[in-house]
């Protein structure tokens, strides 16, 4: 399966952009993505993955920031291959 279109995601405004950045990416796969092949699956996996690479200020609200994200839009298309 392939996806190509945008993923919106608003997340926390105190972040630095590498850490904003790495926490929409993360979000985008394990809300959106990850879902389609198993739905009970990746969240705390990828909360825990979040927070073992972002910054080291990051790292103390990272679950937090997690929380306070959301997916504002998914736009595009999916073609099975």
């Amino acid at each position: 399966m392939q996806f190509t279109g945008t993923v919106s995601v608003q997340v926390p405004d105190r972040l630095s952009i590498s850490d904003a950045k790495l926490l929409a990416t993360m979000i985008a796969l394990a809300r959106i993505l990850a879902t389609t092949d198993n739905p009970d699956a990746p969240e705390d996996d990828a909360i825990s993955d979040y927070a073992d690479e972002c910054s080291h200020h990051a790292r103390k609200t990272a679950e937090q920031d997690w929380d306070q994200s959301e997916v504002q839009g998914v736009s595009g298309s999916w073609i099975t291959t």
